[in-house]
């Protein structure tokens, strides 16, 4: 971070191409920025987990238990874990939207309403780790 702040330049002219510097960067499907914050990641990740939330606890209604975990692991968690060790170390500021997403899906799998309280115990009876 420090060498970075030092960095004047937009472009970087390598060979005669010129290369613009950037704040972010996708490496297999990750979202790395220049702090490794992970903070951008988390926020598009999580944005985008909140956004099925709505159209899964319509079709929840009609599905069991069980059907509700394998959907939940389809749309949401399988993305969750991906690639997440990469993210050890961030601080809980940036882990903080993930584990909003993990009790909201806590709460659509368990028939919970949208203000009710996620204990370790919830958590359990899924078998899942917090975030």
């Amino acid at each position: 971070m420090h060498l970075l702040s030092k960095l004047t330049r937009d472009t970087v002219t390598v060979r005669g191409i010129p290369i613009h510097v950037s704040t972010e960067a996708m490496c297999l499907g990750v979202l790395l920025d220049s702090a490794l914050t992970f903070g951008p990641r988390i926020r598009r990740l999580s944005g985008r987990c909140f956004y099925h939330l709505p159209q899964m606890r319509i079709v929840r209604k009609s599905l069991t238990q069980e059907a509700a975990k394998t959907m939940v692991h389809a749309f949401i968690t399988s993305h969750i874990d991906y690639c997440n060790s990469v993210m050890y170390g961030a601080s809980t500021v940036h882990i903080r939207p993930l584990q909003n997403v993990l009790n909201a899906v806590v709460r659509l799998i368990l028939c919970k309403g949208k203000y009710d309280r996620i204990t370790a115990a919830t958590r359990d009876s899924l078998h899942w780790l917090p975030v």
